[in-house]
């Protein structure tokens, strides 16, 4: 089964639980090369964004620990995604060196013209509310961004309280209301990037795109 199909067929799985309403398509089906940064409200999102997105070639860089996992292993190898170190439980030198290339693999493969996408958080939310704190790599990739790359930001809300996410309180419905919405943000990105901030103001500016505060 290739990417194309898999999509298709997850579409409709997840069409039987999810009402999904996703806007700014068109951003991504303009011919340019795309760095796509999504929140991260539940585990469920990163593929409920892939199967509405079927027709993109999304290149994720995702955790090494769903690499050993035999479900997720060959779904991942399909969507020709890149390793990223779980850092917080390993100390392997190689593991600290190979974090440290991350920007350079990510501005890589922008430069090899591939749509990449990562979650600048790293991690599914803990709270209700989208936290990136001082996390490097969204922050060192904007700076560094080779030209005529897009910046697509892409809000995702009504997982936040679902089973699939790490809050407290969790509430099951049969039928839940998803919104995604993709948003061309080039400009407004790379200039919080190269202007004066710094690290964790750049990222405090995504937190309040993310979740929709002015």
């Amino acid at each position: 089964m290739n990417r194309f199909r898999f999509a298709h067929f997850a579409r409709a799985l997840f069409h039987i639980h999810y009402d999904v309403e996703i806007k700014g398509l068109k951003y991504l089906h303009d011919n340019k090369v795309h760095l796509v940064m999504p929140n991260h409200p539940a585990f469920i999102d990163p593929l409920l964004l892939f199967a509405e997105c079927w027709d993109v070639a999304l290149c994720p860089m995702v955790d090494e620990r769903f690499f050993r996992n035999r479900f997720f292993l060959p779904v991942l190898q399909m969507l020709d995604s890149v390793i990223v170190p779980d850092l917080e439980k390993s100390r392997r030198r190689e593991d600290v060196a190979q974090a440290q290339q991350l920007t350079n693999i990510a501005l890589q493969s922008l430069q090899a013209g591939k749509d990449v996408i990562f979650y600048p958080s790293g991690h599914v939310a803990l709270e209700p509310r989208e936290v990136i704190g001082n996390r490097r790599l969204a922050y060192e990739v904007c700076q560094n961004l080779p030209d005529e790359t897009e910046i697509i930001l892409v809000r995702t809300t009504g997982l936040e309280d679902s089973l699939w996410s790490k809050q407290k309180t969790k509430r099951l419905r049969l039928r839940r209301k998803v919104k995604i919405e993709c948003v061309e943000m080039t400009a407004e990105v790379k200039h919080w990037a190269t202007s004066s901030l710094d690290r964790r103001s750049f990222n405090q500016r995504l937190e309040k795109w993310y979740n929709n505060e002015r």
